[in-house]
């Protein structure tokens, strides 16, 4: 690192200091940092959306995903701003394929994607360009001190990314012009339309676009602040300005003259000790604390984990087994949960995109669609459903006829009562629900009816005309009375 062409000042400084000198530095080079990011992050979104115009919310869960390759924009943009220039939007777009090619992607993308303190340790990959072992022991060095803080930093953060989603979503159910926000928040929870879908995935890239370089931003200084104090950039540069001083002193003559009776002068008041034992030593280290250059005290509080055993007195080596014993399965176990709750999420997300499918994806609504087969638009139904069974029946089609009796029930059952059904209901499953929101005589009105559809759809046995007529008069009984 070339610490004397730092545009900050190099100094130690406390965690939240250094979080807030990174948003200053974002705010500092906020065309070329927010701009090439946002150029990246809006050219996949727009990409994703594309490619997967029936997934959606696929394409959304991928664009949160890919985060680590928008970092490596953001903070190669902050590591050339921080030597004092920064990087036009044509020299870091001219930059991409070294970055995206660049060794160390697949781990972010991968075992690393979840890290609470992505962004603190993002520098060591990229910048500092270590992998393995070394990238291990460099991160647990770096983290010893900084770790809470970069876990915060990405709390803060990701509350902030979920403010404006939601504060996005909340200005649409404000402004619509029909309906109430309640509905509007249901629909968007478990039954979202194309168009919404497409507006939340503009609106979480608007999001990342916003607070991600931030994120990356006070994560870098993080980084730099604790190198700051572990290679002590400042006592450094320090050095550096002294020797710069010495060395126009020594270039004139007549200074270098004045110098020497100063020094003897200097050696005189300088305190002197004479070390014969550890007590004259402790008093020599006395006098020189007492000088004011030491008048300062700086006190440090550093968190650490307590271990088994350090600091607590058990009663003998039995129960000092039991307790590292209890340390060592609950760590395991704390890692082994992190496959599980990986793949519960994917399997959520798995269900979530199979009950989105095209096929089904509007089968949720309680009319008006295309469901296992079945058109239950009203507009595809006959102005006289029952004449029209009665004709096919007669003309030897007893299974569409049956069809037609069965979907313009359904039909008429969320007109009149909003019967609402899953999006892989079966016959079974829809006569329950029938039954549970309806009840009486209309419920085993319509489970007489869907057990004749089924013996005549599945099982090949239509009903005789005797029974056919009896359904036709329930049916119209129930459904076309009803009308």
């Amino acid at each position: 690192m070339e610490t004397e062409r730092i545009a900050v000042a190099v100094r130690p400084r406390g965690a939240l200091e250094a979080a807030d000198l990174g948003f200053r530095l974002a705010r500092a080079n906020f065309r070329p940092l927010f701009g090439a990011h946002a150029l990246v992050v809006a050219s996949i979104a727009l990409s994703l959306g594309f490619a997967l115009p029936d997934r959606l919310a696929l394409a959304a869960a991928l664009v949160w995903w890919l985060k680590p390759l928008y970092d490596r924009v953001a903070l190669y943009v902050l590591s050339i701003a921080l030597l004092g220039r920064a990087p036009g939007i044509v020299e870091t777009l001219a930059a991409l394929p070294r970055l995206v090619f660049g060794s160390g992607l697949l781990a972010s993308l991968t075992w690393l994607r979840l890290s609470p303190t992505r962004s603190f340790h993002a520098p060591v990959l990229q910048l500092e360009g270590l992998r393995g072992v070394a990238r291990r022991r460099r991160s647990r060095v770096l983290a010893d001190r900084e770790s809470t803080a970069a876990v915060g930093l990405m709390a803060v953060c990701s509350s902030c990314e979920l403010a404006l989603v939601v504060a996005g979503l909340q200005l649409v159910a404000t402004m619509r012009p029909d309906g109430s926000a309640l509905s509007f928040w249901t629909e968007t929870l478990f039954h979202p339309s194309r168009p919404l879908l497409a507006y939340e995935l503009a609106l979480y890239a608007l999001a990342v676009c916003a607070v991600e370089p931030l994120y990356v931003a006070a994560g870098f200084t993080l980084y730099i602040n604790r190198r700051v104090w572990l290679e002590g950039w400042d006592v450094e540069l320090a050095f550096r300005r002294l020797e710069r001083r010495a060395r126009a002193a020594v270039a004139i003559a007549a200074l270098f003259l004045a110098l020497a009776p100063a020094a003897r002068a200097l050696a005189d008041t300088a305190p002197r000790c004479t070390v014969d034992s550890a007590e004259d030593a402790r008093d020599c280290i006395d006098g020189v604390l007492a000088e004011p250059d030491f008048e300062r005290t700086v006190k440090v509080e550093i968190w650490r984990p307590r271990r088994i055993g350090a600091d607590i007195d058990l009663p003998g080596p039995f129960w000092r087994w039991v307790g590292a014993s209890l340390s060592t399965l609950s760590r395991i176990g704390a890692w082994l949960a992190i496959p599980v709750i990986l793949g519960l999420l994917f399997v959520a997300i798995a269900r979530g995109l199979r009950a989105r499918r095209p096929s089904d994806s509007r089968a949720g609504e309680s009319a008006g669609e295309i469901r296992r087969g079945l058109d239950l638009r009203p507009e595809s139904l006959p102005p006289d459903v029952l004449a029209a069974a009665r004709e096919r029946f007669a003309s030897g089609d007893p299974a569409g006829a049956l069809s037609l009796l069965y979907r313009g029930a359904l039909v008429e059952l969320a007109r009149r009562f909003g019967l609402r059904l899953p999006a892989s209901a079966t016959e079974g499953e829809c006569e329950r629900i029938a039954r549970g929101a309806v009840g009486g005589t209309l419920a085993q009105d319509f489970a007489e009816l869907a057990r004749a559809w089924l013996y005549c759809a599945y099982a090949h046995r239509p009903p005789g005309p005797a029974e056919f007529d009896s359904l036709c008069a329930r049916w119209a009984a129930a459904f076309q009375g009803g009308a």
